[in-house]
Formats: structure tokens, sequence, C-alpha cells
């Protein structure tokens, strides 16, 4: 009779080769593309993630059965390997990675899905085997169960069984039609979310996950791996193989391996690709952008910042300064002589405003900030002779006494005349209206907590002052400028 298997050995034998390619195949993520484009779209995306190796991407077609596949990843645990596989259903390609743990899979989250409209799946089912020792860590996984769908407008469904001792059960987002959904109420959490479920699900959005022939009909897969080598200090650079990864977590047996040294003998390149067929460049890290109404305007917006600027710039959409009234908000950021870089959050407000509109505000973002060359507004910041007259001005027109600070008024001032001095851009009557009509609003939204408009910087008194600078910036009244 053959010996008694235990409930995590049962579960085991259902799973994707009968788990013994886990922890590779714990978790298996799907996009819904065919193999070939998704390929493209991974690769263009790993260009542009925070991996950045000097060596750039390799591209490597390979073809055999998924267990000949499956070895391509080898070694685990060290560097950035995906296997992109073909399926049953031409429309969807699985992906795993060379985890000798926990699979990331990161750009199947938000991603793909909002950025490139691709829906993806993320699966993981991995049996709950602890095994404690007396004398050493405990050996085995915690187990749990996972589906995690996301749809162009984001997360779709969650769904998951996590053991924390006890087992508790988690769900979000939008059930499937065909989801029996009154399982979920189940008093037992293990009741709530088993692997039938899992499986029922998947095979509803035209996957098979478990099946051994779902996966390379023709052989086909390819892998896309971060070119870089480990050296000898790298506390990263440990490279395991399939066996030294399940010790002491699927394989009960033997102790965990800490320092393996089988994988670091037999993968010393750190990869079992050495020669690609295509290498790609890395093109720098470009955080995840959701796509939004205004991001042609923002692109236009960027270009004007980088016109006016003497440091690498770049343009962010900000939706929550709106709330303060914000059009703008710039940062200089600086880890040394030579890296000095300038970056402007921008509101909808202003993306949406006239081309004039976000041109100055381009201007005044960027060259409130010391120049390249050095030069900086602290040469127009008014002495006490010239704060006088913008005060007198002030008055004049009855904006005194200032609704915000004193310094705050002489700065924007300040920025204002350093823009004319070198650019051609003024303040015009078409700007003074433009902000007088978008200020205008219920007066729930003039009266924001948050809101920070107000009369003393705004453009129609900055109008003014330009139209007198004269009075302000001279010989007479400050001794910085010649005759």
């Amino acid at each position: 009779m053959p010996p008694r298997q235990s409930p995590a050995q049962k579960l085991a034998a259902r799973l994707l080769l009968g788990g013994e390619w886990a922890p590779v195949t714990n978790k298996i993520g799907f996009m819904q593309r065919p193999l070939d484009v998704a390929v493209d779209e991974w690769r263009t995306w790993a260009q542009e993630s925070y991996h950045q190796p000097l060596a750039g991407f390799g591209v490597t077609e390979h073809r055999g059965t998924l267990r000949e596949l499956l070895s391509e990843l080898l070694p685990l645990g060290y560097g950035q390997r995906w296997l992109l596989l073909e399926t049953a259903n031409p429309g969807w390609t699985a992906v795993m990675e060379n985890t000798r743990d926990t699979a990331v899979l990161g750009p199947l989250g938000e991603h793909f899905a909002s950025a490139r409209g691709i829906p993806t799946v993320q699966v993981e089912d991995v049996p709950k085997n602890l095994k404690h020792m007396l004398d050493e860590p405990a050996r085995g996984r915690l187990g749990g169960r996972t589906l995690i769908t996301f749809e162009e407008a984001g997360l779709r469904r969650f769904l998951s069984l996590y053991n924390s001792e006890p087992w508790k059960f988690a769900e979000n987002g939008e059930p499937y039609d065909f989801e029996d959904t009154e399982q979920y109420l189940l008093p037992r959490a293990s009741d709530c979310f088993p692997h039938e479920t899992l499986v029922d699900i998947c095979r509803n959005l035209g996957l098979d996950p478990f099946e051994e022939d779902f996966y390379v009909p023709n052989g086909r897969a390819f892998i896309i791996e971060a070119l870089h080598q480990p050296t000898a200090d790298d506390p990263g650079g440990t490279r395991y193989t399939l066996a030294e990864a399940r010790a002491g977590y699927e394989d009960l047996d033997h102790p965990r391996v800490d320092e393996p040294v089988i994988g670091n003998a037999l993968y010393p390149l750190g990869s079992a690709n050495p020669h690609p067929d295509t290498v790609y460049p890395a093109l720098g890290h470009k955080p995840f952008r959701k796509p939004t109404p205004w991001d042609g305007a923002l692109k236009e917006f960027e270009k004007s910042v980088q016109r006016y600027s003497s440091y690498p710039a770049s343009a962010w959409l900000s939706e929550g300064l709106e709330e303060y009234g914000v059009l703008a908000s710039p940062t200089y950021s600086t880890g040394g002589t030579g890296s000095e870089s300038i970056s402007v959050r921008a509101s909808p407000l202003l993306l949406e405003a006239p081309p004039e509109v976000r041109e100055y505000v381009a201007a005044f973002a960027v060259l409130q900030w010391t120049q390249a060359n050095g030069r900086s507004i602290s040469e127009f910041y008014p002495n006490r002779k010239q704060m006088g007259i913008i005060r007198s001005l002030y008055k004049e027109h009855g904006l005194y006494p200032f609704d915000v600070t004193s310094d705050q008024v002489y700065r924007t001032l300040t920025i204002d005349k350093m823009v004319r001095e070198v650019t051609d851009l003024r303040i015009t009557q078409q700007l003074v209206d433009w902000e007088k009509r978008s200020s205008e609003g219920s007066p729930e939204e003039r009266t924001h907590k948050y809101d920070r408009r107000n009369h003393s910087c705004a453009w129609e008194v900055g109008k003014i002052i330009q139209d007198q600078e004269h009075l302000i910036w001279n010989a007479q009244v400050d001794d910085r400028r010649k005759p």
C-alpha cells in the first residue's frame, strides 16, 4: 500500500507538473496577447523599468517541452529573467520568472492593463507544508491561494486565501457573472476559496494554468533577461539550482540552502543564455504613467520646461494640486555637481489652459532656481527702498496690506522680473483674464480650506508691477543697477 499523502502533497499533485518546478510555478502570470506581441510588450516595459543593466536586455527564442523551457530560467534567484510561453489559447501568453521564492511579475499589475490596455491574470496556489524543527527554522511554506485580474479600468477581481494562522479569506473588485459568491460567505475560510474554485474561474477566463498540455502546444517560448553579471562582492550574486531553491521549502527532507554551491558552480555567467538572439538597450527608468486626457498637453508643457531650464527637466501630472489652488509645483534636486535636475508637477487646470499660460508658468517654475551659469533671482530681489515703492503701488490699487507674507509677494515679483530678463515672455492681459476666469466658481470651490489663491501674487497685480518696473529696478533706488 502506498504511503498516505498529506493535504499538501495531494494539492501539489494537482498543480502544474505536480509541483516539481515550484517555486517557479507557484505563481503564474498571463497577459491577453499572442506570444510574439507579448514578448514585444514585456521587452519594451523592461527597457524602461527600474531594472537598468548597463549591457541591456537579451531576448532569445527557445523550443522544447515545458520542462525543457522552464530549465532556461536557471539559475534561480539571481538577476531578472522572464519566460514567456505560448498557450493553447492563442490569445493568451503565460509568464514565469526565475524566482527562488515569490515571483513579482510587476507589470502584470496596473501597468499593462492601464497603460497598454492589456488584460492580465495572476494565479498563485501554494500548499501549506510547514514542518517545525528542533534546532533550525521551520521548513516548508505557509501556503496560500490568490487570483488577481486587471482590466483597462484597473483591478477587476481579487480573491485570496492566506494563512496567518488561522486561514483568512479576502476579496475585492467586481465578481464575474459565473462566480458563486455565496461560497465566499461560508464560515470556514478554507472553504471559501478552494483549489477547484480557482480552476473554475480560470477556465471561464480561457485559462487552464495547472494543466501541462495547456502550455507550448507548438513548443515555442522566449526568455527576456537583464544582461548583467555577478561579481565576487555582489551580495545578490548567489545562483541556485532548482534543488537548492526547493530545499527547506518544497523539499522538507533537506535544510534551507542559504549559500548555494552547485548553482554558483554551474552558472558562472549568471545565466543559461550567455548569447541572446537580440540585445536591446536599457532606456532609463520611466515610472508608470496611467493614460490621462492631459497626456498631450503634459508632453508639450515638458518641452516648455526643458526650454527654460539649464538642467535636465521633466514634468508630471498632479491632479491634487487643484485642491490647493496651485497651477504647478517645481522641485530642484541635486546629488552633487553635475547631477542637478528640475521636475515640475502640473495641475489639470494648467494643462487645459491656453498655450500662452502654460509657457509663462513653465518659465516661472524653472527660472526661480539658480541657473547653471550661476545667475539667480537674488539680483532682482528688492531692497528696502524698492519694497516701499512696491507697497505704494499696491496701495494705489487697493491691494495693501498683502493677503500673504511680504516675502512671498516680493519673491513672486522677483521671479516675474527674472522671466522678463532672460525671455521675451510678459504678463499679458490674456493671462490676467484667464486667471480671473479660472478662479471663478461656486462658493464652495472658492472657499476650500486648502485653497491658496490670493490677490497679492495674482497676474493682475503682476502686470501692474511689470508696467511700472522702471520705478523699482533702476539705479536711483537699486545700487546693483549700473547707471
